[in-house]
C-alpha cells in the first residue's frame, strides 16, 4: 500500500503537473508540485548549482530544494536515453540536494519498464493506480484541448487578455476534478467558452508560429517569459510542438490526446536530408518540425534553447541553414538566469514585424 505519510516533489511539466499531481493523489500520496518555477525557487537553483549548467537543471534544482525544506522526501525526475545530459541529472541533482542537508530521494520516470522503481516504492493497490493513470490521461488530454483552443482565440479575442484569463479558469476547474467522468464533461465546456471569445474579421491577419527547443523551456512560462502569451497578443496564432498527450501516444502508443503528432520514425524521415546521426533530446523534433512548416506556408519559427544545451545547439546550424535555403525566418532565442523579459519582448517584437512585412510583400506581389 502507498505510505500516505511520505511526500513526492513533482517536477514542473507546464500545466501538465496538474495531470501527475491528480494521479498522485489518487495513488493516496500527498504530492508536492506547481505549474512553473517560482522566483524564489529560481534563486535557489542558481545559487546551488555548477554555473555552467543549463537553465532547466537550476530549475529542477530550485524546486527540489524548496520540496526538501517544505519536507519532502522524494521527488520525481524524468529520465533521458542518449547525449543529452539530462540522463545524468537525477544523480547529479541527489548529490547536491545531499550535500545541502536534504536527503531526498530522486526517482526515474521513464525507460524503467512498465512499473518502475517508485512504483515499486509506494506500491499503490492495482485499482487506485490503474484509475490514477487513467485520470492523468485524461486530463492531459484536455490540457492539450485547452493549450490549443488559447492558442487559436488569443490572437483574436475581442479584449485583451480575456484568452489567459479562461485558460487559468479552465486549468483551476481541471484540477479540482477528480474523476474521468467529471473531467470528460469540461471538454465540450472550454471549447464552447474559447470559440465565443473569438472575433472573425482579423482572421486574415493572424499570422502562425511554431513553438521548437527545450521541453522545460517549452513548458514552463516562468523559464519563457510567458512566450505564448506574448506572440498571441502580437497577433499570432502559435503552435507549440510539445503536447504531452502526443507524445506519450508516439512513446508508449496510449491515446491521450486528439491531437495527432509525427511519430519518431516520419520525424527522423522529415529531417533525414539535414540530420542523419541522433544528438539527444528533442533536436530531431526541432529541426523536423522547421523544415515541415516550411514546407506547409507557416509565417516562422521560434526556436527556444537553453544556454549551453548540448542537443538544441548543435542543431542550430542546421537550422539556420534550412532557414536560409527554405526562405523560411527563424528567431533563435537563447536563455540563462540573466534573460530579461524586456528585451525578449522587443526581439519578439522586431520579429513579427518582419514577419508582417513579408506577408504584406508576398500579397502585394500577387
Amino acid at each position: 500500500m502507498a505510505r500516505k505519510s511520505e511526500r513526492l516533489a513533482i517536477p514542473n511539466l507546464g500545466n501538465y503537473t496538474i495531470a501527475l499531481d491528480s494521479a498522485v493523489r489518487a495513488m493516496g500520496i500527498e504530492p508536492w508540485s506547481s505549474t512553473y518555477t517560482t522566483r524564489e525557487e529560481m534563486e535557489l537553483g542558481i545559487a546551488s548549482a555548477p554555473e555552467s549548467l543549463c537553465l532547466p537543471f537550476k530549475a529542477h534544482l530550485g524546486h527540489f530544494i524548496a520540496a526538501g525544506r517544505a519536507g519532502c522526501e522524494h521527488a520525481l525526475m524524468v529520465n533521458s536515453m542518449g547525449t543529452c545530459r539530462l540522463s545524468y541529472y537525477r544523480k547529479l541533482l541527489e548529490s547536491i540536494l545531499h550535500d545541502l542537508g536534504l536527503p531526498i530521494r530522486i526517482w526515474g520516470l521513464g525507460f524503467d519498464g512498465i512499473k518502475p522503481p517508485v512504483i515499486r516504492y509506494f506500491d499503490p493497490a492495482p485499482i487506485p493506480f490503474v484509475k490514477a493513470v487513467l485520470l492523468a490521461l485524461e486530463k492531459i488530454k484536455i490540457i492539450d484541448i485547452l493549450e490549443i483552443e488559447s492558442w487559436k482565440t488569443r490572437p483574436r479575442e475581442r479584449e485583451r487578455g480575456s484568452t489567459t484569463e479562461l485558460f487559468r479558469q479552465g486549468l483551476a476547474e481541471l484540477a479540482g476534478a477528480k474523476t474521468r467522468k467529471e473531467v470528460r464533461r469540461l471538454e465540450p465546456r472550454f471549447t464552447e467558452r474559447f470559440r465565443a471569445l473569438r472575433t472573425s474579421p482579423v482572421a486574415g491577419e493572424v499570422l502562425r508560429i511554431g513553438l521548437i527547443g527545450e521541453i522545460s523551456l517549452l513548458r514552463d512560462r516562468a523559464l519563457n517569459h510567458n512566450i505564448e502569451e506574448t506572440l498571441g497578443e502580437l497577433g499570432a496564432e502559435v503552435r507549440n510542438f510539445f503536447l504531452l498527450g502526443a507524445e506519450l501516444a508516439n512513446i508508449f502508443g496510449i491515446p491521450a490526446g486528439k491531437n495527432k503528432a509525427h511519430t519518431r520514425k516520419e520525424l527522423a524521415k522529415i529531417a533525414r536530408p539535414w540530420l542523419n546521426n541522433p544528438v539527444g533530446g528533442h533536436a530531431l523534433d526541432s529541426v523536423a518540425h522547421t523544415i515541415h512548416c516550411a514546407q506547409e506556408g507557416w509565417d516562422g519559427m521560434v526556436h527556444l534553447c537553453p544556454a549551453g544545451c548540448m542537443p538544441e545547439v548543435s542543431v542550430r546550424p542546421i537550422i539556420a541553414e534550412i532557414s536560409r535555403k527554405k526562405d523560411f525566418p527563424v528567431l533563435e532565442l537563447s536563455f540563462d538566469e540573466h534573460t530579461a523579459e524586456a528585451g525578449l519582448i522587443t526581439r519578439l517584437e522586431a520579429f513579427v514585424d518582419v514577419l508582417r512585412e513579408r506577408r504584406s510583400g508576398r500579397a502585394g506581389t500577387t
